[in-house]
């Protein structure tokens, strides 16, 4: 076929020079539209092009855009009878691939007989039997010569399909030649979207191969196209999630997570940012343990070095993401950000010998509540910027995680943006958008709007924490992820509230809990969850459509009022039902605390900041008051569970068990997920008393029992209350009873 193509190549030498375009010019080449889905794709066609002006293998979907010459090696012709010439190309995506729009180039030359095509059909199918229309061009080019001329037209709304299909219609007797094919994602609206998100490889590890292909098929339904694998190892722990080549590591997860989020990002054209190591001993060290933080860097070249050597082949291989987040708390002065500036140039140092084109990528994050204010936040990030050759500062938004209100944005992207300006301009601004709200659910799709908007006018890339976790119709409430494909589609979020719920009714069965029950309901999209109000206080959000709430944990003879209002999930709440109010029954009071003063073990020991002083706290009768700087707290700053044990002496009848705990939101000191009373006479075996879950309580800062009572046939020498914190955060414990 070569040697034909450079016979015609000769033949047409006096017509190029006859029309005046001189020498025979090269093929440009050009790239396709980032999100073109035919890039590289094989095809076939209806009909084999002309042996003079051949397919020499790929040419429609090569990425290499033919110049307006007739001699341009890029074009492929077909001759039409004297009738019009029907030809098309079919193409196997290989999987169902989202796509909206659709693009050709055609070459039109009167005097070489060559014409535009009378109509292009575009079409699509899953099964590569049954083809549907997506939109046609009709004949383009009138009043042009010598041109390259694009037929490009998109489907009303995005399209799910396998298949695709490009049917020419050319004109009688004429000559067609076409050249790159394009099938394009959709575009979205002109308003700020997310492009990206973090994947903790946990998540992905549970995931099926068809989960993981559903995954990349929604993310691409919304414009996603690049995912931070969060981390691909732990320091602290010894593992990775690949089959690491590092000494002293092993893998720790059932798959592959680096190759397989590789693959997905090669196979939907998704960019991914390699994490290095995670290690939870971060937030407890920061920079002040120089031989830990040299090691991390050691750590991290290392990490790297293995990554690259075995999955630097993957196209979608586009970056690294150094995990550990600094804030605006932890590194006070330029002495902690001397060693953090040097910590970063150490590694991205080694990071840019071993891949100088990659970007390296950090996310750090502020609390709005104490720390460096927005002035020492722009000094802090103009010293390590001025030492640090940073490419990206993903910046957390802080709003899912309390930080920061929506209002308080501006001020810390505006002096993030500052300090990059006068520090190193080279460095991008990125948003890391937070998905999830204090209760670890998805954000209200409203909320995520505005604060997209909010940053807009400093940042360049939307990225999230993320749309894998909180809006993923595979992980959450599948209405999320409508409403944010509505958003991203047209540029609005649904702005219609439920119906007010009905019928709501309250009983007390006993001296701690109120039962409600209502009538469900209805909105236009969908009802995700209804919001609990106890004497007008907001202390329960269910995300659930059931119609009924058990209300736990409340203090005897007293009346409570309820009213409920349901929400969707943009965010649009109901009005509010009618109030109704139930009064708890009169409980037995247990007068004698079996605990007091007595010894006890812990199987984690408190942090240093908030110590067991004198390993006597919980027993000592001293409660703690709703602050969590109050010495009577013992503080842990974990997501593992963990226990005390209390030896009463001997043997003892118990009637009544509780352990108190502190909320303080704003400083991430939670209430646990659940507690556990068990008892034991010999301290080897234990039987379960119950487990207390987290009861419902409004958002200010204060201090809640977790109680069991009326206990019947419980006796023992030893208590055993196990804690299991609600996220890697702050629990603070302070007096524990057993009582009769």
């Amino acid at each position: 076929m070569m040697i034909k193509r450079l016979a015609h190549v000769t033949l047409c030498a006096g017509l190029l020079a006859a029309a005046g375009l001189g020498a025979l010019g090269a093929p440009s080449a050009a790239n396709a539209a980032s999100p073109n889905l035919l890039a590289g794709k094989s095809y076939t066609a209806s009909s084999a092009a002309s042996s003079s002006y051949p397919d020499s293998g790929g040419e429609l979907t090569d990425g290499i855009y033919a110049t307006p010459l007739l001699a341009s090696a890029g074009w492929q012709g077909r001759l039409g009878a004297s009738g019009a010439t029907t030809y098309s190309f079919t193409a196997d995506l290989g999987t169902a691939r989202t796509f909206q729009s659709f693009k050709t180039d055609f070459f039109k030359y009167t005097g070489g007989s060559v014409e535009t095509p009378v109509q292009v059909a575009y079409q699509y199918s899953s099964d590569n039997s049954t083809y549907s229309t997506a939109c046609t061009v009709n004949q383009q080019g009138a009043g042009v010569d010598i041109v390259s001329v694009p037929y490009a037209c998109g489907a009303a709304s995005p399209i799910s399909a396998r298949y695709v299909r490009a049917t020419v219609t050319g004109a009688a007797g004429k000559w067609s030649f076409i050249d790159e094919w394009e099938v394009n994602k959709p575009a979205g609206a002109a308003v700020p979207l997310l492009s990206g998100s973090f994947l903790q490889p946990d998540l992905g590890d549970a995931w099926t191969s068809a989960q993981w292909t559903t995954e990349f098929q929604r993310m691409e339904e919304v414009g996603i196209d690049h995912l931070f694998l969060q981390w691909s190892a732990n320091s602290k722990s010894h593992t990775a999630v690949y089959p690491t080549g590092l000494s002293g590591y092993a893998q720790n997860t059932s798959a592959d997570v680096v190759a397989k989020t590789l693959a997905m990002g090669n196979q939907f054209g998704v960019d991914i940012y390699m994490g290095l190591q995670l290690n939870e001993d971060w937030f407890v060290n920061y920079t002040n343990n120089a031989t830990w933080l040299n090691n991390e860097a050691a750590v991290a070249q290392s990490l790297a070095q293995d990554l690259w050597t075995k999955y630097g082949s993957n196209p979608s291989f586009k970056g690294w993401y150094l995990s550990f987040e600094v804030d605006n708390w932890n590194l006070p002065t330029s002495n902690e950000w001397a060693k953090m500036a040097t910590f970063y140039d150490t590694v991205i140092d080694a990071l840019k010998t071993l891949t100088p084109n990659l970007p390296v990528i950090v996310s750090p994050f502020y609390n709005t509540a104490g720390g460096l204010t927005t002035s020492g936040w722009q000094t802090m990030w103009e010293y390590i910027l001025s030492n640090a050759a940073i490419d990206v500062i993903a910046l957390q938004d802080g709003i899912g995680a309390g930080h920061a209100t929506t209002a308080q944005l501006a001020a810390w992207f505006g002096a993030t943006k500052a300090a990059i300006t006068n520090a190193r301009p080279a460095t991008a601004l990125w948003d890391d958008a937070e998905t999830f709200n204090l209760d670890f659910k998805p954000m209200d799709i409203k909320l995520l709007k505005d604060d997209l908007a909010a940053v807009q006018p400093y940042v360049s890339k939307y990225t999230s924490f993320s749309f894998n976790h909180y809006i993923s119709p595979q992980q959450v409430n599948p209405l999320y992820f409508t409403t944010y494909k509505s958003y991203f589609q047209t540029g609005a979020v649904d702005a219609s509230s439920p119906t007010s719920p009905t019928g709501l009714t309250a009983t007390s069965p006993n001296s701690m809990t109120v039962q409600l029950n209502w009538t469900a309901s209805t909105d236009n999209t969908g009802v995700v969850g209804y919001k609990i109000y106890r004497n007008s206080e907001l202390v329960y959000t269910a995300y659930t459509n059931a119609t009924g709430f058990t209300d736990g944990q409340l203090a005897p003879s007293t009346a409570y009022s309820y009213a409920i209002r349901s929400f969707d999930a943009a965010g649009n709440e109901s009005a509010s039902s009618s109030t109704v109010s139930a009064t708890t029954a009169a409980g037995t009071v247990y007068s004698t605390n079996l605990a007091a003063g007595k010894s006890y073990t812990a199987s984690t020991a408190a942090d240093a900041s908030y110590p067991d002083t004198g390993a006597a706290e919980l027993t000592n009768g001293a409660f703690g008051t709703a602050t969590y700087t109050d010495a009577a707290w013992q503080g842990r700053n974990t997501g593992s569970a963990y226990s005390f044990t209390i030896d009463l002496g001997s043997s003892k009848t118990i009637k009544e068990v509780y352990a108190d705990f502190l909320q303080v939101k704003s400083v991430y000191v939670l209430l646990p997920a659940s507690v556990t009373f068990s008892v034991s006479s010999t301290g080897a075996s234990y039987t379960p008393i119950g487990t207390v879950s987290k009861p419902a309580v409004g958002s200010a800062d204060q201090t809640k029992k977790y109680r069991l009572t009326d206990l019947t046939g419980v006796t023992g020498r030893y208590v055993k209350v196990e804690v299991t914190p609600a996220s890697s955060a702050w629990t603070f414990i302070d007096e524990v009873q057993a009582r009769n």
